[in-house]
């Protein structure tokens, strides 16, 4: 019997234990989530009244138009978000990386200014609304981005160096998620032996916050960034027609240049070499963590490869 009550003493401080790990490793906005809709519970209880006949006086918060604010790390800017909201609704915004250090509240508009942490990379922010008494709540996405351009430079444990490099253009207009140029270099040279595209993903969830989702063709990123910067330049109003005429004649020029790299991968001889490529090569996936410049995390390529090689390295950042 003496055993027993042992084992369940044991047993119930072991999920005790994990019951305060699982706790600790919970978001801040979560945190304030939770609190907000414990409140509204209580708020709700102190009327005596059921949360269908709060409604009326605490309806769905209704978001019309949000200004998203981009920053680069450690700087600030505003979100605006006009709508229809009731008294003492709460913002939320689902990201630990963003600091509210001044907001403001009327029925039909909400501004906050945020403040990004120093030396974290790309990545956008959510905005939750919740109405007091019934919680009821609205999302919008993407409220506020952390962008910029970026260098990720990681040292392979099988001796390869793999660099990643943001696109030319405006980084705010292309938002946290953009497409990089990835060379590959073997141990102690200086031209790249594989060259890919890789669109860069974050997660808010996840230790291993980053990752790269790799094309599987030979290209660099490069000709997509001139041209979405070329379209960014011709959404221009002040262009002169002489201008837009030049920009106009650039982008046949680039768009004549990747239909022929299209038809020319289209080729079966060429298909065949990308399949063996992909046996040889396969590099398709990359997941990283981010701490205070310093990275750590594997990638994944062909079996003959590797499936989970590990990676270090460090992020620079290269500006807007």
């Amino acid at each position: 019997m003496r055993s027993i009550t042992k084992r369940i003493l044991c047993a119930g401080v072991v999920l005790l234990f994990a019951l305060g790990l699982c706790r600790a490793a919970k978001f801040r906005f979560q945190d304030k989530e939770d609190a907000v809709r414990k409140q509204a519970r209580e708020q709700l209880a102190a009327l005596g009244i059921t949360r269908d006949a709060a409604k009326a006086k605490y309806p769905t918060p209704e978001i019309r138009m949000t200004t998203k604010a981009c920053m680069m790390p450690g700087e600030t800017g505003e979100v605006v978000v006009r709508g229809k909201f009731a008294p003492g609704s709460n913002f939320i915004f689902q990201n630990d990386n963003l600091e509210v250090v001044k907001e403001s509240q009327t029925g039909a508009e909400y501004r906050a200014t945020l403040k990004a942490a120093q030396g974290i990379g790309p990545q956008t922010a959510a905005l939750l609304v919740v109405t007091p008494v019934t919680a009821i709540t609205a999302r919008q996405d993407t409220a506020a981005v952390v962008a910029g351009r970026y260098e990720w430079t990681m040292n392979a444990a099988n001796g390869w160096r793999v660099v990643a490099q943001s696109p030319p253009g405006d980084s705010c207009a292309a938002g946290a998620q953009q497409t990089y140029n990835v060379q590959f270099f073997r141990n102690g040279e200086t031209t790249p032996f594989e060259k890919r595209t890789a669109t860069l993903y974050h997660s808010i969830y996840e230790q291993t916050a980053y990752s790269f989702s790799m094309s599987q063709q030979d290209n660099s990123a490069l000709a997509m960034g001139e041209f979405t910067a070329l379209m960014q330049k011709l959404s221009d109003p002040k262009l002169t027609d002489a201008q837009r005429d030049a920009l106009m004649k650039n982008m046949e020029k680039m768009q004549a240049a990747m239909t022929a790299e299209m038809t020319k991968m289209a080729d079966p001889a060429n298909i065949a070499k990308a399949q063996q490529k992909a046996l040889d090569f396969g590099c398709e996936r990359i997941s990283i963590g981010i701490q205070s410049g310093n990275l750590n995390g594997d990638m994944r390529c062909a079996a003959k490869v590797g499936n989970k090689i590990a990676l270090t390295g460090t992020v620079k950042f290269l500006g807007r």
